[in-house]
């Protein structure tokens, strides 16, 4: 091997451990081995056949080999430590389990069991993690051993809470929603899970910034309000923001910058991001639905959600255009004969208490 060649492995070397060093030093939730794939090449051309200086090569990867699995060893096990104390998993919301749980009222499952609160309870962590559950509680089941996890609050349909956490940010929950959070945030992040609606007045900080995780996209902010709708069950998934400014990433697309007013929506790999009118998105936590052109169907159904009651009505009666304001009062048969009176429709009863739409 000629200097030239000399020169150019020791660069190659140089550059793969700085590739390494990075992945772990930024502590990026990426598969390690991407980080090795420079080092991986280099083995490969330092261990390839040569003419001349076959000895002085191996000497060269085998002197090298020990310090690699040494920084590996140690970078990795910093690396998962230190992410996995400050990074809530999205498995997480796939591996809750709340069958065994009563499915009709709202629970916080903490680390000790669970404990069923009062409707439109408003739940307050202070610095330290301690919570005014008490003051909410309907029912309490403990558990005898306890274990180390996030608190889960479940809201079902027909039911709403809004959460204080120990940041002061203020959450607002929809029906049929669940959230995974940490009774007290990391020193470098504050993150949460969300399955379904919620309305954030996050407060500022600079130095850790908000991130909220759904099954399709995240969203990161510093200090603002927006609300994020992401249904599993339902084909898209939105972004409304009302103050600040927000970052919106998507595995697919990218990240995405949202302005005041702007509304993102992603339907399947489909991204689209316009302007709206921003009360019409987030007034459901002020028990109002303000209606622009929105077809009875897209109505009826989070009627159905936010009441916890069955709606059943045909697709002709569906695909109609309505536009007005609705006050979300305790009876659901009100709020339906004002959609009726508008439509010239009527509303019937089945034996199983659901409401049907006729012409």
């Amino acid at each position: 091997m000629n200097k030239k060649q000399d020169m150019v492995e020791k660069e190659s070397f140089r550059q793969a451990g700085e590739d390494l060093l990075r992945k772990v030093r930024e502590e990026e939730r990426v598969d390690l081995r991407l980080a090795l794939s420079s080092w991986q090449k280099l083995e490969e051309r330092l261990n390839a056949p040569r003419k001349t200086s076959v000895l002085r090569i191996r000497y060269l990867v085998s002197s090298v080999a020990a310090a690699v699995m040494l920084l590996l060893a140690v970078g990795c096990y910093f690396w998962i430590m230190g992410h996995d104390k400050s990074s809530l998993p999205l498995a997480l919301l796939e591996e809750k389990n709340v069958g065994a749980l009563p499915g009709d009222e709202i629970l916080l499952v903490k680390d000790q069991g669970w404990v069923q609160l009062k409707d439109e309870a408003t739940v307050i962590y202070d610095t330290v993690g301690k919570s005014n559950v008490e003051e909410h509680q309907i029912e309490k089941n403990e558990q005898e051993t306890k274990i180390d996890e996030p608190d889960q609050i479940i809201v079902p349909k027909g039911r709403r809470a809004n959460i204080v956490f120990s940041d002061g940010t203020k959450m607002y929950i929809n029906a049929e929603t669940r959230v995974i959070f940490p009774t007290v945030f990391a020193k470098d992040q504050r993150e949460i899970l969300v399955d379904g609606e919620v309305y954030l007045e996050v407060a500022a900080d600079p130095s850790r910034p908000f991130i909220v995780k759904t099954s399709t996209i995240e969203v990161k902010v510093l200090g603002t309000r927006f609300n994020v709708c992401a249904y599993r069950d339902e084909p898209a998934a939105s972004v409304v923001l009302v103050e600040g400014q927000v970052e919106v990433k998507n595995g697919d697309n990218g990240k995405n910058v949202l302005s005041p007013d702007d509304m993102l929506e992603l339907k399947g790999k489909e991204i689209s991001i316009k302007k709206v009118d921003v009360f019409e998105h987030i007034c459901w936590k002020d028990n109002l639905m303000l209606l622009n052109d929105r077809k009875v169907g897209e109505v009826l159904n989070r009627l159905s959600r936010y009441y916890g009651r069955t709606i059943l009505f045909g697709k002709e009666i569906g695909e109609i255009p309505i536009s007005g304001k609705l006050e979300l009062r305790e009876n659901l048969e009100e709020v339906v004969e004002i959609i009726c009176q508008s439509l010239f429709l009527r509303q019937e009863r089945d034996g199983e208490n659901n409401i049907i739409l006729l012409k």
